[in-house]
């Protein structure tokens, strides 16, 4: 119902015909079947796209490609936005072209990506095609046949195959086909953790308060004075900055790090919220407006710095090979889940706290910097078999245990 702008229906006609009634009533059913449509693909792509993704990846290049999911997808929220503007596609006549601007780039994966998108190694080899995945492999590296590139290439493909003790050993999987139930990965000690660790960081993302602060944010500008022209450019700000910081991001997860990058996530987030509460708290001041334009931006931005990404991130890195399918399936799943019921909730805790009602958000927020402080490992530069021992050799303390890397460095 957002989508319609005042006045007009989906069929076309006035609200005040009432000619249009049926018409229009079948035109919403048609516009809500095609959401449910693209939701399940929406859905499936956040499983699919980064864990295909990871398991191609080099180890050193898996963060910096991981990240790029969120960044294709933050750029498309941008230019859904700019382009539902009035002066572009957003009037009585041109709305529905918006819902038309999905079609060029589907096309282009289709034609385009068809014949070129080579499957993954990892799954070639959990299905027996030895060969296949060593080709796909050299492919993808670029191989051309040297003695040390080949060895290395088949002792990448070695770190693919998980052992029973959870870490890559090159024996393939007799129970784990790479199916199952989300109950299989509770009972499984080798996948339970990773379970925790992914599931928490998915539902933390949404419980963070980061889609109140999109889809709100026009609310608590308004009542701070902020016009309505201003809102629109502020808006559109707010994503600007979420794909500023995503491109950055990007080049900084290879680099920091994830545990850090979700760190400053946490403390941003939370100084922000703080920022945002005292100016909500004090409508009416000259301070307030230019405040919460600040504390709103800001907290977009910090949340792209690594609370963004890196929950997409982490499933392809921390389950084993026959068993990342479905937990990046599951972790998807509670994201969704969290994101519903976080969306379900605001409006009354927001009825309840009035201006407190973002303070409930920073409370997560630093208590999941507490939380990956403490059991998150850190899996920059790590090949796969250096990960999965890591979490196996997690301390009882609950501290992450830090691996010496091949050649005695850390």
């Amino acid at each position: 119902a957002d989508a319609f702008p005042a006045g007009a229906s989906p069929a076309g006609g006035r609200e005040e015909d009432p000619c249009s009634t049926s018409r229009s009533t079948a035109a919403i059913l048609l516009l809500l079947l095609s959401r449910v449509l693209s939701g399940v693909a929406c859905g499936g792509s956040t499983v699919v796209v980064p864990m295909y993704l990871g398991e191609i990846s080099p180890a050193h290049l898996r963060g910096t490609l991981g990240s790029a999911f969120l960044l294709t997808a933050v750029t498309g929220m941008l230019l859904a936005q700019v382009l539902g503007l009035p002066p572009l596609l957003g009037s009585d006549d041109r709305w529905r072209l918006v819902l038309l601007a999905v079609l060029p780039p589907a096309a282009l994966q289709l034609l385009l990506l068809r014949h070129s998108l080579l499957e993954s190694p990892r799954w070639l080899l959990l299905r027996g095609r030895d060969e296949a995945a060593r080709t796909t492999l050299a492919r993808l590296r670029g191989c051309r046949g040297g003695e040390v590139e080949t060895a290395e290439l088949h002792q990448e493909l070695a770190s693919m195959l998980p052992s029973p003790q959870g870490r890559p050993g090159g024996r393939r999987p007799a129970s784990w086909p790479g199916g199952g139930s989300s109950a299989r990965l509770l009972i499984d000690p080798s996948a339970r953790r990773p379970l925790v660790l992914c599931v928490g960081l998915m539902a933390v993302q949404q419980f963070s308060g980061i889609n109140n602060v999109f889809n709100y944010s026009t609310i608590f500008l308004t009542s701070n004075g902020v016009d309505a022209a201003t809102v629109v450019i502020i808006s559109v700000l707010m994503n600007v900055g979420n794909v500023a910081i995503t491109v950055v991001s990007v080049r900084l997860m290879d680099l920091s790090g994830r545990r850090s990058l979700m760190l400053v996530s946490c403390v941003g987030m939370a100084l922000s919220t703080v920022a945002l509460t005292s100016s909500l708290s004090c409508p009416g001041y000259g301070w307030t407006a230019p405040l919460a334009i600040a504390s709103v931006v800001g907290f977009v931005m910090s949340f792209g710095v690594g609370l963004g990404p890196v929950p997409w991130l982490l499933p392809a890195e921390l389950f084993a090979p026959d068993r990342c399918a479905l937990g990046a399936s599951v972790s998807a799943g509670s994201n969704w889940m969290a994101n519903f019921v976080v969306g379900q909730a605001f409006m009354p805790l927001s009825n309840a706290l009035k201006s407190a009602c973002f303070l409930p958000f920073a409370v997560v927020v630093c208590g999941f910097a507490v939380f990956v402080t403490r059991t998150v490992p850190e899996t920059k530069g790590k090949s796969l078999d250096q990960i999965l021992f890591e979490l196996s050799a997690h301390t009882a303390q609950g501290r992450p245990t830090v691996l010496r890397k091949p050649g005695g460095r850390f």
